[in-house]
């Protein structure tokens, strides 16, 4: 899990400015997207984002100035937390974890496919000299490595 000198939370009106707010503060200060929630069918919107403090607080003058000419100022909370305990961080990424495995599973699925498909071409080839078997147990053991070498 990435460590963040802050995190910075700013809660807005509207999916629509949020997304202009998130866009405005990833290039005027050099912060990164952690999460983002959406209550009331998207008309509150909460956009977390992490990074040193000072970009931090720079992303949070950005998301108010870009809502300070907009009717009835979307704007409704913008805060920096300085050095943020572990625990607030495991409030915040598991979304950002979810959609990571969700994402690896897709890849492991086209490996897996495509493995398939790999196997079942070498069968039926003219290549005897070829221990398919042996090329499956060796993608197996070095996947069952990489697996581990995860988990450290």
């Amino acid at each position: 899990m990435n460590r963040y000198e802050a995190i910075g939370v700013i809660e807005t009106q509207y999916f629509t400015i949020a997304s202009e707010i998130l866009d405005a503060v990833c290039k005027g200060a050099n912060v990164e997207f952690l999460t983002s929630e959406n209550y009331l069918g998207g008309r509150l919107v909460s956009l977390i984002i992490g990074g040193s403090v000072s970009d931090i607080k720079a992303a949070i003058e950005i998301a108010e100035q870009v809502c300070e000419g907009k009717p009835g100022n979307p704007l409704k909370m913008a805060l920096a937390i300085m050095n943020p305990h572990e625990e607030i961080m495991k409030f915040i990424v598991p979304t950002q974890l979810a959609a990571d495995a969700e994402e690896l599973v897709t890849k492991v699925e086209k490996s897996k496919d495509m493995l398939g498909e790999v196997y079942e071409a070498m069968k039926d080839s003219d290549m005897d000299d070829i221990d398919v078997e042996e090329i499956i147990d060796e993608v197996e053991s070095r996947k069952e490595f990489n697996e581990s070498e995860e988990e450290k």
